[in-house]
């Protein structure tokens, strides 16, 4: 996106580099697309049939999580243009700005598919606050919830008929219990999602534990398990994802009544597990082999 000063196309991203970068962005390299300069939709227009040409898909994921707001607050650029328009830089200023910048961009999503199709958003400021409605339309976008299990949103969106993916941080985030990348301690979403967590975490049962509608449950469309690259790479990425990805299939495709926990499920999980490593796929150990071959006599103190 550094491109465009040079070929004329004015700044089509902003707050590049930009330090502290605390200030401008949740991690550093700093840069998010500029909103205000025109350029900016043409390019996404290109990029979107690009991505249409090379993968055909029934919906399409925008992202939109992490905007930084104080970012677009504090480009000249961006200033310039809210100030034509009577603005300041107000937080609902800057919320409408971003409506303007997603309305735009769907546009060119649909004319690069050549069709309107589902987009997909990660909860983010468009969607908290009980206002998801005022920059949003039900009809056209599915909403990918990555808070926690008990945000009081989970409902709000489904009561108020968005369809819903989880991929809730306290389950389903995979990247989690680590180390910290900048600093020390653990990373931000410690502690490690063990497979147990993982096979437990209902999509339904948080629905129904903040008093849901089970008419309105055929509005989840599932869920995904998110492995972010801050400390994975080639070389990592197989056993930290399996064989927990296997719990997840199985919470998503059966969806285990809340009665059968994972300890119903734990012999079948070691098993698989080595399956698994039988086939070539490095899955992570979950226990000693011994375990394996004297089932029942590893267990917690029974009280």
């Amino acid at each position: 996106w550094q491109f465009g000063e040079k070929e004329g196309k004015g700044k089509l991203a902003v707050c590049v580099n930009q330090e502290p970068w605390q200030e401008f962005c949740v991690e550093p390299p700093c840069g998010q697309l500029n909103p205000v300069n025109p350029h900016v939709y043409t390019t996404l227009g290109k990029l979107y049939q690009d991505f249409f040409e090379l993968f055909e898909t029934d919906m399409f994921h925008m992202g939109g999580d992490e905007v930084n707001l104080n970012c677009w607050n504090s480009t000249e650029e961006i200033q310039e243009a809210l100030r034509r328009q009577g603005k300041t830089g107000t937080e609902e200023e800057l919320l409408e700005l971003w409506k303007n910048f997603q309305d735009q961009a769907a546009e060119k999503v649909y004319a690069a598919a050549g069709k309107k199709l589902p987009l997909i958003l990660w909860t983010n400021s468009l969607t908290e606050k009980g206002q998801v409605e005022k920059f949003l339309s039900n009809k056209e976008y599915i909403i990918q919830i990555w808070t926690t299990g008990q945000d009081a949103v989970i409902k709000e969106l489904i009561d108020k008929d968005f369809k819903v993916i989880f991929s809730n941080y306290d389950a389903w985030y995979f990247d989690c219990g680590y180390s910290s990348w900048v600093g020390e301690g653990n990373n931000w979403c410690s502690p490690y999602k063990g497979w147990q967590i993982v096979y437990e975490n209902s999509p339904k049962e948080m629905y129904r534990s903040q008093g849901g509608n089970p008419a309105r449950e055929s509005l989840i469309l599932g869920g995904e398990a998110a492995m972010w690259a801050e400390q994975v790479d080639g070389a990592a990425v197989i056993h930290k994802l399996w064989p927990r990805a296997s719990a997840l299939g199985e919470r998503l495709w059966t969806d285990p009544e809340s009665s059968q926990t994972w300890k119903q499920a734990e012999i079948r999980m070691i098993n698989h597990r080595n399956r698994l490593v039988e086939r070539g796929i490095e899955a992570d150990a979950l226990q000693p082999e011994w375990c394996n071959q004297n089932e029942g006599l590893c267990y917690t103190k029974k009280n």
